[in-house]
Formats: structure tokens, C-alpha cells, sequence
């Protein structure tokens, strides 16, 4: 099952970021850093981004930590796996 926001809520954030994402200017940080406190809901905010973004084939990379996973040690893959999705989008890279 994916995580994601309960209907009608945190509208305001998931609306910033699908913005933030949209926002076409030069000028527009192309870094968004989602933080704060365990339990807060970022797991279902990038969720829902990511599903928004997928559906619309925007969808570059998601990379998500998980505490229950640290064993794997998954962010030492955090730029090969970015790299390895963003080349999948390149015909070049095929």
C-alpha cells in the first residue's frame, strides 16, 4: 500500500510543491528539501507528490529514507539511483 495524505488535507503544502514543480522560471530553486519532525506526514507529502507526478509523467527520481531500512544503508545509493532514474528519461543513455 502507498502512503498518502488523508483527503482534504495539508492542500496547502501539496499545492506549494506541485507549484514549485511547475514553476518554469530560471530563477526557481530546482531543490526542494521537505524536513521536520518523525511522524509529521513527509513520507505522505513526497508520496503524494510522486503519484501526482508519475500520473503526469513528470516524474524524474523519488528517493525516500526509512528508519526500519537503515541496514541497507540505502543513502550511500541516493545519487546512483537518481542518476540511474534521470538517464532512464534520455533516449541517450538507452
Amino acid at each position: 500500500m502507498t502512503k498518502k495524505c488523508l483527503d482534504g488535507t495539508r492542500s496547502e503544502i501539496l499545492e506549494e510543491i506541485t507549484n514549485w514543480i511547475t514553476d518554469c522560471d530560471d530563477k526557481a530553486p530546482r531543490i526542494l528539501w521537505l524536513h521536520g519532525q518523525a511522524g509529521r506526514g513527509k513520507s505522505a507529502i513526497a508520496h503524494m507528490i510522486a503519484l501526482w507526478a508519475q500520473g503526469l509523467g513528470l516524474l524524474g527520481s523519488c528517493f525516500c529514507f526509512a528508519r526500519d531500512r537503515q541496514v541497507e544503508k540505502r543513502e550511500g545509493k541516493i545519487l546512483t539511483t537518481i542518476a540511474h532514474d534521470l538517464a532512464d528519461h534520455d533516449p541517450a543513455f538507452w
